[in-house]
């Protein structure tokens, strides 16, 4: 602190002071500005000191001398003497400055003072020494808004001066409010140690609302100090009862001379006035204006203390604005009863906020809106101190004592279920009396410990009997134990002792002699189910009740024997245990959702409102003669009969290209829903249960569940219900569920339409120069009946049945409206030229590579275009109106993004058809950008289409995808080989494993180290990232070569596939090798060569006419091996002149590899087709191929028999890096 002081350190100075002046070892003549004013030599130090920090540490020490009245005059002359030679004063030393000169009474320095606006703590002192009592208050109000305004808290947290000048401010207004807030700010001040004074305020507070007799206070020897000595001396005065007069009047003499002598003349004249009024000294000259402080307030005699506390207990107004409610938990293990305080608002009471044991134990006689009861419980309130120096003390509320005394209570709710009132009801512990066989049985109801106080017994969830346990009750029942048997023959003997201990406690005697008189009724075994709510669930109890208005029990337990009143008369009932468990299990039968639930078969606690209301709606349908439900009184769950779809009404018409629906369902009690009302209560809603209020449902059935949610996800957000006219087929299924269902004119047509076009039968044309199979004529029926609807298809078969005939027979029949487009990967445009030439002679084909012309096309012309020369000429394309337009490969348009994808979709056509195998091969959106050239507008924007569907779907939403593959089956047809093809040789797949050498296992391993650090490294780490390391690893596996340099081991893989390429010669086979390395190929190239083995091969760079010939030539017989890479061969070719595939490296998407792998098993293939995966033992490859098996999903619910990957994420990648 002092290097801040000599250092001018302004900064850190006022927080090291301060820190220092709260500390226990500070003493004032330590402060520097006290040690420096010491002498001369000290004097000049502090005349050198930076500005700041003089006005800093002078404004410290005048604060703490103000507050202890302490002796500062060279300080305060030095001060005083600055302030008159400058014409401001800085605004940390206003206050000090204006509280020493109140104190000495120096008028003239305290009015320049006060034209520069005094703080608020100085200005209400001098309100209250000029007796200005609503001065004062004013300034209080003033100092407790800014106050809270800067700290934000409610109560008020005072420095010691400003609480004393608080203190007397409200004490001059004996107002409830004002008291309340004097008692919390006195309570403080006696928790921070503030002084002996603030203690004795608060015992005088006690008295004055008469909740403690004054106790004479214990003095202590300690002379009196400060204003806090001030503040004491008050308020011994104004209690009266001093115990030793003499020694306080010398405290007060000795306190006098040393305010005199320090110059502080108002408070020496407070305490000369005291005084003068105590022990009749002679009165002080009062200073000019100023009135003592002991005037602020009166003394008042016991007898108007005992009027005023009488006062207050007058009974309260039920209409109170606030109350106070007991939140109980009842556990095995404790028992917490908690408060508290609850505001009305125009919506009923609020959820309430805690209120502390320690405000209620020192404040509840006087807080207005507490219950006689409340104010009883409070009694039980103590403090615990802490067993160490580090622990605090707390108050507690003792449990066992105050829970009986709730008996009666109006709010007491369960602590986790703050909603359901509680009634509790006091029992007695009662000595039971049975025969029991051949002996007498003595228990004790309910049972006891020896170290019990309380007994609780929960009957029902809302009613609990509270039994208090006496020092009497604890030791008959360490005498009875847990009964006590006794021989028929000491009956007489057992009835004298019984009688003996009657007046401790309540003794029942069920002996027949003794209930012979007793007259008998029959025990009600209905079963009762206890309903409570549990927040949006519900809490169930199984329970009987004999008699009415008598005890609960669990079925089938419990004494058979049961006492109890009916209209003032005893009588007695005895219940059959075994036919109420009997009862009890026909309920849970009756109620599978209990059987199933897993708890104790009496209790069950249901949190989710969706199984809640689930169990309630079976409990419905359980015979009223065996279970009623019981609800607490103004609580229940109201759940309407169940809504299936006769209760649906549904109209629709067109507008525009859009059909509008609209519906309403029909509710139990009159009340009719809208259908966009439905749909919005539905989304709101996670089940079959629709919440229609606060506490009412409605349940609805499986099947108008799933089609709500269906019109919900077929039309969106908007605010009507608006469908595309493409979902005719789903509404046509809606039409026929529906309870009523009505459509305009235009719905009536379409309607015709759509049957009509059911049972079309096209024939297929006769120029057709193939014979088609079954289901490739089924195929082209679809085709011809989408094209009349006038709508587009998607042609999905498998690999190798036959598509392009398919398409060939349907451009046939519609030659002659018009030219028609094709549009094929660069690779399949032979295939397609050939296939046409051969199957449809009749079509007059256009090559777009050598006849770019387009001005002049017409009916029966077909144009053949690859996706680049369609992307380059977009505009020629585009201006020309074609009757079809046909995709091939149509997966190649499948990201929406792309320039290629919107070239596509430009194109006007009558009919659109898109052939494909995959028409999703990695993510779902991919179906959106197809639908976006076949059907535009069905599937909605691409963000809508994600959000409904996609997003949903990969989560595992079964409605989702299960409406997606609804809204899209009519569009798309799918057969796969194994559905079509039984003469179709089998396939045999391979996954061939290749163990690493030791130094390929160790290059192996150092680069996956590397790329994972590499890769941790960063903080954000992309896909292409972690691909672009994976991609090193899969390029080492297929050859180390590829990756290292000339240090690079053999390669493992390199010499499995010669082994298995001379085996396959050596057995006449011919096989197609696949990689997606164009450099693996080309290594193995050179391998091949060296051996002498002849080969035909195909990449990316291939040009068409070479591949046509390579293909042909391969299928004539030249080559044993055909070697094409991945991409560039995986689609459009013929090889059935092989039946092996060899795959030299796994690719991520097993479809590609499949249609890689088709072009050998395939139609016109007579040999099985083997296929092998070769994979390195241990390494990323296996990973991959891992991958395959678990990633395999979506276009399975879409599309039956398709393969798809879903889009793999960064951290999937990583972990297959990792090697997870």
């Amino acid at each position: 602190m002092w290097m801040a002081v000599l250092a001018g350190d302004t900064t850190a100075l006022p927080q090291l002071l301060a820190e220092w002046m709260a500390g226990y070892d500070y003493v004032f003549a330590d402060h520097p500005a006290v040690s420096l004013f010491a002498d001369d030599a000290g004097r000049r130090v502090f005349s050198l000191l930076d500005g700041e920090v003089r006005t800093l540490l002078l404004a410290t020490a005048l604060s703490d001398a103000s507050n202890r009245l302490i002796e500062c005059t060279d300080i305060w002359h030095f001060a005083r003497a600055n302030v008159n030679a400058q014409a401001s004063v800085p605004d940390v030393l206003l206050g000090p400055l204006a509280l020493q000169a109140l104190w000495r009474d120096e008028r003239e320095l305290l009015d320049k003072l006060a034209r520069n606006g005094l703080p608020l703590p100085v200005a209400g002192w001098i309100a209250l020494c000029h007796g200005d009592r609503e001065g004062a208050m004013e300034v209080y109000r003033q100092l407790a808004s800014q106050y809270r305004k800067v700290t934000r808290k409610r109560r008020l947290y005072l420095p010691p001066l400003t609480s004393i000048m608080a203190a007397l401010t409200l004490l001059t207004r004996d107002e409830p409010s004002h008291m309340t807030t004097l008692r919390e700010v006195t309570r403080h001040a006696v928790d921070e140690g503030f002084g002996t004074g603030w203690a004795l305020l608060q015992e005088l507070l006690r008295e004055q609302s008469g909740t403690l007799s004054l106790s004479p206070p214990q003095m202590s020897g300690r002379p009196l100090n400060g204003m806090a000595g001030v503040l004491q001396a008050l308020v011994l005065f104004w209690r009266g009862d001093i115990p030793d007069p003499d020694k306080f009047r010398k405290r007060l003499e000795t306190f006098a001379r040393q305010l005199e002598t320090r110059g502080y003349r108002l408070p020496a004249y407070d305490i000369r006035t005291l005084l003068h009024l105590q022990f009749s000294e002679p009165a002080p000259e009062p200073p000019a204006g100023w009135l003592p402080l002991s005037s602020l307030w009166r003394r008042k005699a016991a007898w108007e203390y005992a009027l005023d506390a009488l006062g207050q207990l007058t009974p309260k107004s039920s209409n109170s604005d606030s109350r106070l409610v007991w939140l109980l938990t009842l556990e095995s293990w404790r028992t917490e009863i908690v408060p508290l305080e609850q505001k009305r608002s125009k919506q009923g009471w609020t959820k309430g906020r805690p209120v502390a044991l320690k405000r209620l134990h020192e404040s509840a006689e006087v807080l207005p809106w507490l219950l006689a009861q409340d104010r009883q419980i409070a009694r039980h309130i103590h403090y615990t101190s802490g067993y160490s120096y580090y622990e605090h003390g707390r108050y507690e509320l003792d449990a066992a004592s105050a829970l009986p005394l709730l008996a009666g209570h109006p709010a007491v709710y369960w602590h986790d279920a703050p909603d359901i009132r509680v009634d509790i009801e006091a029992g007695q512990v009662t000595l039971v009396l049975t025969e029991d066989g051949s002996q007498l049985l003595l228990t004790l109801s309910p049972a006891i410990s020896d170290t019990q106080h309380l007994v609780t017994r929960k009957e029902t969830p809302t009613r609990l009997v509270v039994y208090p346990v006496s020092d009497e009750h604890r030791r008959i029942a360490a005498i009875v134990g847990q009964g006590l048997h006794i021989p028929l023959s000491a009956r007489d003997r057992v009835l004298q002792s019984v009688s003996a201990i009657a007046p401790l406690l309540p003794v029942r005697a069920d002996l027949p002699e003794l209930m012979a008189h007793i007259p008998h009724v029959p025990a009600d075994d209905k079963v009762y189910a206890h309903l409570l709510p549990l927040g949006e669930g519900l809490r169930l109890q199984l329970l009987v009740r004999p008699l009415p208005d008598g005890a609960w029990f669990t079925p089938g337990r419990g004494g058979d024997i049961i006492n109890g009143e009916q209209d003032g008369q005893s009588v007695q009932a005895r219940r059959d245990l075994p036919h109420e468990r009997q009862r009890l299990q026909q309920v849970l039968s009756d109620c599978p959702l209990l059987a199933d639930a897993g708890q104790n078969g009496t209790e069950w606690q249901f949190t989710d409102p969706q199984d809640a209301l689930e169990a309630l709606t079976q409990l419905r349908s359980v015979d009223n003669q065996l279970l009623e439900c019981v609800w607490p009184e103004g609580e229940r769950l109201r759940l309407g009969g169940r809504r299936d779809m006769q209760a649906l009404k549904l109209n629709v018409h067109r507008q525009g290209e859009w059909f509008a629906l609209n519906g309403t369902l029909s509710l139990d009690d009159g009340r009719v829903l809208e259908l966009r009302q439905l749909l919005t209560l539905l989304q709101e809603s996670r089940g079959r249960f629709i919440r229609l209020g606060d506490e009412d449902w409605m349940a609805l059935d499986n099947q108008l569940r799933q089609r709500l949610q269906q019109i919900a996800l077929l039309s969106g957000d908007g605010e009507h219900i608006n469908l595309n006219a493409l979902t005719l087929p789903f509404l046509k299924q809606l039409a026929g569920e529906a309870g009523e269902f009505d459509g305009d004119a235009d719905w009536q047509r379409q309607l015709s339409g759509l049957k009509a076009r059911e049972t079309y039968r096209p024939v297929v044309p006769s120029t057709l120069k193939a014979e088609l199979r079954d289901y490739q004529e089924d195929g082209f029926c679809w085709l011809s009946r989408l094209a009349q609807w006038g709508v587009g298809a998607c042609l999905a078969d498998d690999m190798g049945l036959g598509k392009t005939l398919q398409a060939l027979a349907l451009l046939l029949e519609r030659a002659p409206g018009g030219p028609q487009l094709v549009v094929v990967p660069t690779s399949v445009t032979h295939n397609w030229l050939s296939e046409s030439e051969r199957f449809a002679p009749t079509l007059r084909l256009r090559d777009y590579r050598c006849h770019r012309d387009l001005s002049e096309t017409g009916p029966f012309e077909v144009v053949v275009v690859s996706y680049g020369l369609l992307l380059q000429d977009t505009k020629a394309f585009g201006g020309q109106r074609w009757h079809s337009v046909v995709l091939d490969e149509a997966q190649s348009i499948k990201n929406a993004q792309t320039q290629r994808a919107r070239s596509v979709t430009a194109l006007k056509a009558d009919f659109r058809l898109a052939l494909s195998g995959t028409p999703v091969e990695n993510h779902l959106s991919e179906l959106w950008s197809l639908f976006r050239f076949l059907n535009p507008g069905l599937l909605g924007s691409l963000k809508s289409f994600n959000r409904r569907f996609v997003v949903p779907a990969e989560q595992g939403d079964r409605l989702a995808a299960g409406t997606l593959k609804q809204l899209i089956k009519p569009f798309v047809l799918r057969r796969t080989k194994a559905q079509v093809l039984d003469e179709l040789p089998p396939r045999t797949d391979v996954l061939y494993q290749i163990p690493m050498s030791e130094e390929e296992l160790h290059w192996y391993e150092a680069l996956r180290r590397q790329a994972v650090e590499r890769l941790e490294k960063g903080e954000d780490i992309s896909p292409l990232q972690v691909l672009t390391e994976i991609t090193r690893l899969r390029r080492f596996c297929c050859n180390p070569s590829l990756v290292l340099d000339s240090a690079a081991p053999e390669s493992s893989k390199l010499a499995a596939s010669l082994d298995i390429i001379n085996e396959l010669r050596g057995n006449h086979h011919k096989a197609l090798v696949f990689s997606q390395f164009v450099d693996h190929l080309t290594l193995l190239r050179s391998a091949l060569d060296g051996s002498g083995i002849a080969y035909q091969y195909l990449d990316g760079t291939t040009s068409p006419s070479e591949r046509k010939k390579r293909v042909e030539a391969f299928q004539a017989g030249e080559g044993d091996l055909f070697l094409i890479s991945l991409k560039a061969g995986g689609t459009g070719l013929n090889l059935t002149a092989a039946d092996y595939v060899i795959h030299l490296d796994p690719w991520w998407n097993p479809s590609v590899e499949d249609q890689a792998s088709d072009r050998a098993h395939r139609m016109g293939q007579e040999r099985p087709v083997t296929v092998y995966r070769l994979v390195m033992e241990g390494t990323i490859e296996e990973q991959m191929v891992s991958l395959h098996s678990r990633k395999r999903q979506m276009a399975e619910d879409l599309l039956e028999g398709s393969d798809t990957v879903g889009k793999l994420d960064t951290e999937e990648l990583l972990s297959v890096l990792r090697g997870q």
